[in-house]
């Protein structure tokens, strides 16, 4: 294994040699053997089992959530940016586009490894590298998933304390923190690996080297995935309880004040009755009783369009403003937008969920590994531990690639945006 890099001889060393080893090997030869006793049937069927989950479905969820990023991104833009919330999922468009780039060129070396090809590089040096850029931009995307949750919640929660607190530029400079942070937390990665030069017979290839501290270097990142993890998908499961039961609350209350209301007795009709007292036109309840019993709605539709009509000729001539007019419209606008802000927390409550089940496996697998010490390569349970692997970074991309169905669903702009979008295009093939 000199070719692999300069190890201490420890037993992490030993690992971190036999998991590249395995990858580099394993995969490469469709009719390999367990390194365990006993020839199981698992053992037989695990070479097709890696083809499916590590290559043909990886790359094809892969190619879905890259152009379904691409396509919110653009829609995004063509809305605007301009609000915390349009930049936060901006940004989260951005990183799980950039981390499925990385995930899918993984996939693409993890190909070149399958098919043994080696042409001036090893394609194992350059999947180390992509697995751990993914990893981190992919903690980036969940970072900024906490965020929103978290600014969501206090805004729902209290109005009044957050509501002018998270401005667009102060969300900006979150998110360049959580960005800094994310790398800043891996830089003992990228400071400890690289790639040099190496000699294979009469070829000279790019290969992985390892610094002699990497055993050190790779408790610490299992340290910080398994605290990042913790955080994040804790706050993100608060936030979203908090969520619902401030929107059930809010949902019992407005119901309890509809049903106290009577379906008649509306302000704004209260108003106008008021309003027609006042310009002195006054009816019998004989009189009013006959009209009804003789008339359709349509009539008195049109008896009540033409009763307005007469209020506001009334109030042009003594220059008063139209009191019931504008409670009307101020009440429109007060509805259309407290249904914009419900469909906002309805999709990061979504948005939410999502994140949470599909990185919940992650720690259970981070836990799992602790407890379990032979839960890894190398080890008894090595195959199943390859399988969960396998499984999860398909949620993670699921994780990635489902936010577009979520924006669509809950934003009435977003989807009118995203026909617009596809219809410039379909428009653009056909000229």
């Amino acid at each position: 294994m000199e070719s692999i890099g300069n190890f201490s001889p420890t037993s992490r060393n030993f690992n971190t040699i036999h998991a590249l080893d395995r990858v580099a090997h394993v995969i490469c030869v469709h009719n390999t053997t367990c390194a365990h006793d006993g020839d199981t049937y698992l053992d037989k069927v695990m070479p097709y089992i890696e083809l499916y989950m590590n290559i043909i479905l990886p790359c094809t969820l892969s190619v879905f959530t890259i152009s379904t990023n691409i396509i919110n991104m653009m829609v995004l833009v063509k809305q605007g940016i301009n609000t915390c919330v349009t930049l936060c999922i901006f940004c989260l468009s951005a990183t799980d586009f950039l981390s499925t780039v990385a995930g899918f060129c993984a996939v693409l070396l993890r190909i070149l490894m399958y098919l043994n090809i080696r042409r001036g590089f090893d394609p194992l040096a350059f999947y180390f590298f992509m697995v751990y850029i993914f990893a981190t931009v992919y903690d980036v995307s969940n970072t900024l998933t906490a965020f929103l949750s978290l600014e969501r919640c206090l805004c729902v929660c209290l109005p009044f304390n957050f509501k002018d607190i998270f401005t667009f530029w102060r969300s900006a400079g979150v998110i360049i923190c959580i960005y800094l942070l994310c790398f800043g937390l891996y830089l003992p990665h990228f400071l400890s690996s690289g790639l040099e030069m190496r000699t294979s017979g009469n070829s000279t290839f790019l290969a992985l080297w390892l610094s002699p501290d990497r055993a050190a270097v790779e408790i610490y990142i299992d340290t910080v995935k398994f605290c990042q993890t913790t955080v994040v998908t804790t706050t993100v499961f608060v936030c979203t309880l908090l969520m619902i039961v401030s929107l059930n609350r809010s949902s019992k209350f407005q119901g309890k004040t509809k049903k106290g209301r009577q379906p008649s007795q509306s302000p704004e009709r209260e108003s106008t009755g008021k309003n027609t007292e006042s310009s002195g036109i006054t009816n019998t309840q004989e009189d009013g009783d006959e009209r009804t019993s003789g008339m359709n709605m349509e009539t008195i539709n049109r008896g009540i369009q033409g009763e307005t009509k007469i209020h506001e000729k009334d109030h042009q001539k003594s220059g008063q403003p139209i009191k019931g007019l504008k409670s009307i419209r101020g009440t429109s606008e007060k509805t259309t937008k407290s249904s914009r802000n419900l469909n906002v927390i309805k999709t990061v409550i979504v948005l939410c969920i999502i994140s949470f089940f599909c990185n919940l496996m992650r720690l259970v697998l981070i836990i799992a590994t602790q407890l379990e010490p032979r839960f890894h390569f190398g080890k008894k349970y090595e195959n199943v531990f390859e399988i969960v692997l396998a499984v999860y970074y398909v949620l993670q991309l699921l994780n990635c690639s489902l936010n577009i169905f979520v924006y669509y669903s809950f934003n009435k702009s977003f989807r009118r945006s995203l026909q617009l979008v596809l219809c410039c295009k379909s428009d653009k093939k056909r000229i």
